[in-house]
């Protein structure tokens, strides 16, 4: 005679064959639960990327600002010197 869950569950009736699908189904929700957290956790990541990357593009345009300050004073002094 072979003792398993599949056994348990084809010999226990509808009692076991519910008990079996409410275990299915609370381990199912508690990975659902999971995995819900670390779709959060990547979200919020990605907004902190998204912020991170509005404050870099900011920098750029201040440097190429003051590239263009610089380059218009080295042809302005170039054309006096010339």
């Amino acid at each position: 005679m072979e003792f398993g869950l599949f056994h348990l569950i084809l010999q226990g009736g509808w009692a076991a064959v519910s008990a079996f699908f409410i275990y299915i189904l609370i381990k199912l929700d508690k990975r659902i639960e999971k995995l819900e957290s670390k779709l959060e956790e990547i979200q919020k990541e990605n907004v902190s990327r998204e912020e991170y990357y509005r404050d870099i593009s900011g920098w750029r345009g201040e440097l190429q600002r003051l590239e263009d300050k610089l380059t218009n004073i080295l042809d302005k002094l170039w054309e006096v010197k010339k």
